[in-house]
This record gives C-alpha cells, sequence and structure tokens, in this order.
C-alpha cells in the first residue's frame, strides 16, 4: 500500500500536524515501555510494529495519531499469539474507563527489567557488524526501483524511478522490514546514501542545483 508512503511533494496536502512533544499523553510514554519490554524480551521486533500499524486502510491510517497506530498494532500481535484475548482487552478498558484513578498492575520483574535495559544498550540490529558485500560502490549511478506495494517501506513514493548516485556506503548490514518472516526479523542487506538532483526529480524547478539525499536499502536499487 504506497499511499501513506507518498506523500513528498503533495501539493495542497494539510493541513500538518506540526507538534513536537515526544508524548503527547501519559499513557503514550506507558505504551512505548511496554513496546520496549516486548522488544528487549525478543517476543517481536520492529518489523512486527510497523507493519501492524502501517498495514491498516488508508483513511484509517490518516485518521488516527501515531501511538493509536501503535497501540492497534500491539493489541492485534498480542491477541493473534494468545498472549491476550480480545475480551481481556475489552474488560480492562472498560474497567479503567470506569475508574480512571485505579492504580495499575506493577509487580515487576528484575529478570525482564535486566534484559530489558541490556536492549536499550545493545541496540536492535545484530547485524551492524556483518560484512555485507554491497553490490554498489561510491559514484555509481544507480536507478531507484518501483517496489511493489508492501505495508511498510523506507522508499519515498516521489522517489520512484528516479535516478542518483551513490555517496556512501554504509558499514554493515541493516534490517530491511518491509515483511514479517515467522522470526520477525527481517533480511539484513547494506543501505547507501543516494545523492539526488532536485531537477531530476520535479520537472517544475529545471534550473535548480539543490540535491536531495536519501537512505536506500539495497533492495530498492538497481544499476543505471
Amino acid at each position: 500500500m504506497k499511499i501513506q508512503h507518498f506523500l513528498g511533494g503533495i501539493e495542497g496536502l494539510g493541513p500538518v500536524n506540526v507538534e513536537k512533544k515526544v508524548f503527547v499523553e501519559p499513557w503514550e510514554a506507558q505504551l512505548f515501555a511496554v513496546h520496549s519490554t516486548m522488544m528487549g524480551t525478543g517476543i517481536w521486533a520492529w518489523p512486527h510494529l510497523r507493519v501492524l500499524a502501517e498495514s491498516m486502510n488508508p483513511l484509517d491510517y490518516f485518521k488516527y495519531r501515531y501511538y493509536i497506530k501503535w497501540l492497534g498494532g500491539i493489541c492485534k500481535f498480542l491477541v493473534e499469539r494468545g498472549y491476550l484475548s480480545e475480551r481481556e482487552i475489552n474488560e480492562k478498558t472498560e474497567f479503567y474507563l470506569a475508574n480512571p484513578d485505579a492504580p495499575l498492575p506493577n509487580t515487576g520483574n528484575p529478570a525482564i527489567t535486566e534484559r530489558v535495559v541490556e536492549y536499550f544498550y545493545r541496540g536492535d540490529n545484530p547485524y551492524r557488524d556483518v560484512v555485507a558485500n554491497p553490490r554498489f560502490k561510491v559514484g555509481d549511478t544507480v536507478l531507484v526501483k518501483d517496489m511493489p506495494p508492501a505495508a511498510h517501506t523506507r522508499l519515498p513514493g516521489y522517489l520512484r524511478n528516479k535516478v542518483g548516485v551513490v555517496d556512501v556506503v554504509y558499514t554493515g548490514a541493516y534490517l530491511y522490514a518491509d515483511s514479517v518472516p515467522t522470526d520477525g526479523i527481517s533480511t539484513a542487506q547494506p543501505v547507501y546514501l543516494i545523492k539526488f538532483r532536485t531537477r531530476d526529480l520535479w520537472s517544475d524547478i529545471p534550473d535548480s542545483e539543490d540535491v536531495l539525499y536519501n537512505d536506500c536499502f539495497e533492495a530498492y536499487l538497481d544499476a543505471a
């Protein structure tokens, strides 16, 4: 589904929310903690979040705020994997709506806390030190593919079928999170910083000397 990833360069889109707070409401910070715990304990990975939070109908995608989409993805995952049932979620939701001052469960688990803290230090890319054997080198001219629709992508729509030049070949390999295989870890591959001339991207600015840089997974690129 390309629509929600095809916003760059579209005129008349708005209004645009320029809220800069990381967490607008307290529950959003709590949800981020739930997500971090799930990541640190290894029951899910970034591809799960990206695909489940972004694979909704585009009209719904634009209707909800950022962390509401996270909440929907997390709940769907927990129900599908049998950690919770829809009935349990609905019962807890009704209880706390009726009793907003009721204390939250906070039993704690030192072993889980230790794993989550370790995750924050370690990060979530186990392939960073892998020798990636990149297909392209600095200075190569590349063509950005028109990739098939996917629930999540890091490829802006306005770069599809455009030509650029490899400016940097990043060291190591990085998770390709356009899909979720059974283990939750996507294919690790090289990533490049590609330089584009803006006049090659938008025909209405033919005299511009500006450039645009974008990180691209190797899967997005072909030799031009």
